[in-house]
């Protein structure tokens, strides 16, 4: 659908090209040895302060957004940079530590790609602090004990062709592609995690793409610009989500009248050019089923309709709420006849879904109007209000089936 195509985060993922410019920039052009105290004091400094900003933002993002994904990535991204500046780098050079620490890294982006999104927010904490719990562990048995990391030195990068380059490339690789299929309209996060994933493969590969005289520098910076990058991330994950509540219907989680009317005024990015499909669902006898069950059964009973609606419409169809129990449809590119059949099959699985309310399960039927749009002289209100009177008569036809209505044209209009 053409609301989702961007929402991956493709100009976010651009804007972590813009990050390395900038890091880039100032590793060679504000050299650690004329500026000794920049990045000595200043860095590791903004570093732990950028990095409690971060484990800030994860935690009171939750309220706002309601995701694991980003709850966690707060806390996670924050803890292993605060390591990174707090224990690792002051005072000695711990090439063995800051692998592990990376190699934590790597797993906690592949834990956001697979990890459900939207839990109970008591299972959110308990996911979050046992993750972040064993990772704390991990950290200060590696730094106080760092002889048994020893094996680590396996992962040493010497050139672009060794293998712990390759790894690091193949992660990078699957973290983008695994986003692309599992968080494509997640509102930017695909393309905030493989930025902040392509960010860490440079500290990754810092010793082989900077020389020595500028490894550890460029690896200070980028871990500084990463948490800045991520917070800006969720800054706008959290932007995107205010405009999608604006969009969308509470209880249904699908589009609500607002974006409805966008549509009709076609302000929206649907294209409804014609033809354009509209098909209009109302749940029959729907009174019946609040007065005799309670209206706490009627909103399980509407949200578990809305919600299979969406499912069984997407990609061709978007969902929205056009009032009461009444569901619009609207279909680009397609016409009344290439509708008939799909309505018909959604009315069948929606006449065989059980609804669980305490303990009985409830059954509701639909009946469905559909007409289209033919030429653009025909407005998108006189396509709805065609697919409403073949609405009526499914309803008065004896409800539970699929009618359809022929929009007028604008010589018959005359006529």
């Amino acid at each position: 659908m053409a609301h989702s195509k961007n929402r991956w985060g493709i100009i976010l993922f651009s804007f972590s090209a813009v990050t390395i410019g900038i890091v880039t920039y100032i590793v060679l052009k504000i050299p650690s040895q004329k500026y000794t105290a920049l990045y000595k004091t200043v860095f590791p400094v903004l570093g732990v302060l950028f990095s409690v900003v971060c484990l800030f933002i994860g935690h009171f993002s939750y309220p706002r957004v309601h995701n694991l994904k980003v709850y966690l990535a707060g806390y996670v991204t924050g803890i292993t940079s605060i390591a990174y500046f707090l224990l690792f780098r002051i005072p000695v050079y711990d090439d063995l530590g800051i692998t592990i620490l990376l190699l934590l890294v790597f797993i906690n982006f592949i834990i956001f790609l697979f990890i459900p999104p939207f839990i109970k927010y008591r299972h959110t904490k308990i996911i979050t602090f046992s993750i972040t719990g064993f990772e704390c562990v991990i950290i200060a048995v590696t730094r106080l004990f760092p002889q048994g990391i020893a094996w680590a030195h396996y992962l040493t990068r010497t050139d672009f062709c060794s293998v712990a380059s390759l790894f690091g490339l193949l992660w990078l690789l699957n973290v983008i592609v695994i986003s692309i299929f599992r968080l494509r309209g997640q509102f930017h996060l695909g393309g905030l995690f493989s930025g902040c994933a392509l960010l860490y493969f440079l500290i990754w590969l810092s010793p082989v793409i900077f020389t020595a005289k500028y490894a550890l520098e460029a690896e200070k910076v980028l871990f500084l610009f990463v948490t800045l990058y991520l917070e800006a991330g969720i800054l706008v994950h959290w932007l995107s989500r205010m405009e999608h509540r604006i969009s969308y219907d509470p209880l249904l989680q699908i589009y609500n009248r607002n974006y409805c009317s966008k549509i009709i005024e076609e302000q929206s990015n649907i294209k409804t050019v014609p033809p354009f499909g509209v098909a209009m669902v109302d749940i029959d006898h729907f009174k019946k089923v609040n007065d005799k069950y309670g209206h706490q059964a009627g909103d399980k009973v509407l949200y578990t309709i809305a919600q299979t609606i969406q499912r069984e419409v997407i990609p061709d169809g978007i969902a929205c709420r056009y009032g009461g129990e009444e569901i619009i449809i609207f279909f680009p590119n397609k016409r009344t006849k290439q509708l008939v059949p799909v309505m018909d099959n959604l009315r069948e699985i929606i006449k065989n879904i059980k609804v669980p309310i305490k303990r009985k399960k409830i059954g509701v039927t639909i009946s469905c109007g559909i007409s289209h749009r033919e030429d653009t002289t025909q407005t998108i209100m006189q396509v709805i209000h065609a697919a409403d009177k073949a609405l009526y008569r499914a309803k008065k036809g004896g409800r539970n089936q699929v009618k359809t209505g022929k929009t007028p044209s604008s010589s018959s209009r005359k006529k």
